[in-house]
This record gives C-alpha cells, sequence and structure tokens, in this order.
C-alpha cells in the first residue's frame, strides 16, 4: 500500500472541496488514515488551497455548460456516468477538462479515488453502462423492499 502524504491527501480533499472548512479537512484527512499532527495539516491546507482554487475554477469555467450545471443526486450516482459519456463526445481541451471535473465529482461523491474505481470496475464487469444500470436497478428493489 502506497504511503500517505500529508500534502497529498490535503490536495485529494481540497480538490473535492475547494472551500472546505479547514477543521473538516484535518478530520477527513485523519480518517483517510493520515497520522500526522493537525498543525501540519492545517499548514499543507493553507498552502494548497489557493493553487487548487485556481485549478478548480480553471477546469469549470472551461467545461461546456451542460457539464457545469448537472447535478447528479447523491443517492443515484451513477447517473453521472451518462454525462460522462456525453462529455467524451466532445473534442478538444475544454472535453478533456470537463471530464476531469466530472470525474473529480464522481470521486467526491464516492468517497475516493479507490472507491470512484471500484464502481468503474464493476460498471465494466457488468459489461458497460446500460447494463450496470439495469442490475442497479434490481438491487435498488431489493433494497427497497427490505
Amino acid at each position: 500500500m502506497a504511503e500517505l502524504t500529508t500534502s497529498g491527501v490535503v490536495r485529494e480533499i481540497l480538490t473535492n472541496d475547494p472551500e472546505i472548512k479547514a477543521e473538516e479537512a484535518i478530520r477527513l484527512a485523519k480518517a483517510r488514515g493520515l497520522r500526522v499532527p493537525d498543525e501540519k495539516i492545517r499548514h499543507s491546507i493553507h498552502n494548497q488551497r489557493n493553487s487548487i482554487r485556481e485549478k478548480v475554477a480553471a477546469a469549470t469555467k472551461l467545461a461546456p455548460t451542460a457539464a457545469r450545471e448537472t447535478t447528479p443526486p447523491k443517492a443515484t450516482p451513477v447517473e453521472s456516468e451518462a454525462v460522462l459519456v456525453v462529455a467524451a463526445a466532445s473534442p478538444g481541451l475544454a472535453g478533456v477538462l470537463a471530464n476531469v471535473a466530472l470525474v473529480n465529482k464522481i470521486v467526491g461523491l464516492c468517497g475516493g479515488v479507490e472507491n470512484a474505481r471500484e464502481a468503474a470496475e464493476a460498471v465494466q464487469a457488468c459489461g458497460g453502462t446500460e447494463a450496470f444500470l439495469q442490475h442497479l436497478e434490481l438491487v435498488a428493489s431489493i433494497r427497497d423492499s427490505e
């Protein structure tokens, strides 16, 4: 397993939400397994926040309007995969940045890169988005009946 770095964990947290309060970011960093003093995490947050805000703002400005305005509900993040497919058809740098912004949003909804990776692998294992959505509906109906 890769060793966690303060700056890497903080970067991931701030990329998901650049406006997060420092105390909340420290709590999330500790929850992800970071074992350093709170002041070191706070210092890293302070040093990285402005540059990450700029990067996220630049990616958002270049994303197509439809991609920025599409907000998938938290209960069903799979719907956002359809948006990813639409954005994937966009040629050029703007399309790439739109996809990066959408993937970042999915990472936030999934609670981290590893969870998002597992979700993507599940989609692939099911045979694609359409098959995954059918399986998802089945699981949703089973969970609703419980």
